[in-house]
């Protein structure tokens, strides 16, 4: 009992490290997107406000936000800066405490407590995929919706009109085909992967509260079995 109360105990510190960590990576997310959004990295690069000057490539990333110039010595100008290095470290410390706390839950807790706990987060998993395929499919709009505005150039940045938009149910992904081939998809692909880690949490969790479930019924059976009192004389 001791050795299941302090797995329990740790359990609950890694989550709630994990829901900071979640907290800060939403966090830093979201004010790298505002950064770039409105430091016009590319156009300051462009006009040399910025760098060394001379010929460069853009990169950019969603995962998170970021626009970064990279010249031919070297320089590397982002726009999101070490806000980089805090959403990275973010993720590091997220997914470490809750692969940690989810190992606890599995390894070190039993029962039909167990079960219930596992049951919660099995129900958390599948609450939190939900409102990620949601998000994804109000950010791509409607089946039904024309071409031209599900692949606006204000989204894609291609001026052009797309031929066709190809959707896949899972993971969420709407690609905006045009006439010489080019495809873009509307959903980042990081969001493909908190899907499937999502859903795979759903499953284990789900499993193991089954798995918890009947061997606390066949404890406690056993143990029915075991004091129920001698009827033979």
């Amino acid at each position: 009992m001791p050795n299941i109360r302090a797995s329990r105990r740790d359990a609950d510190r890694l989550w709630g490290v994990f829901g900071v960590a979640l907290g800060a990576t939403f966090v830093v997310w979201m004010v790298s997107w505002l950064v770039t959004g409105i430091s016009e990295q590319d156009e300051r690069c462009a006009q040399g406000m910025v760098g060394p000057g001379g010929r460069f490539r853009l990169e950019e990333s969603s995962f998170p936000p970021n626009v970064s110039c990279v010249y031919e010595d070297g320089t590397t100008l982002s726009s999101a800066g070490t806000l980089v290095w805090i959403f990275w470290a973010a993720v590091v410390v997220l997914t470490v405490s809750g692969l940690g706390a989810l190992a606890l839950e599995l390894t070190g807790v039993r029962g039909a407590k167990a079960a219930a706990r596992l049951s919660r987060l099995a129900i958390t998993g599948a609450a939190a995929l939900a409102a990620v395929y949601t998000l994804a499919f109000f950010t791509t709009g409607s089946p039904k919706s024309d071409p031209l505005q599900t692949c606006s150039a204000f989204t894609t940045g291609i001026y052009e009109r797309a031929e066709s938009v190809h959707r896949t149910p899972f993971p969420a992904q709407t690609t905006c085909v045009y006439a010489d081939g080019k495809t873009y998809d509307l959903v980042p692909s990081w969001m493909g992967t908190l899907e499937w880690t999502l859903l795979a949490a759903t499953v284990v969790c789900a499993a193991g509260a089954v798995r918890a479930g009947r061997s606390a019924d066949a404890g406690a059976g056993a143990t029915a079995r075991v004091t129920e009192p001698d009827q033979s004389r």
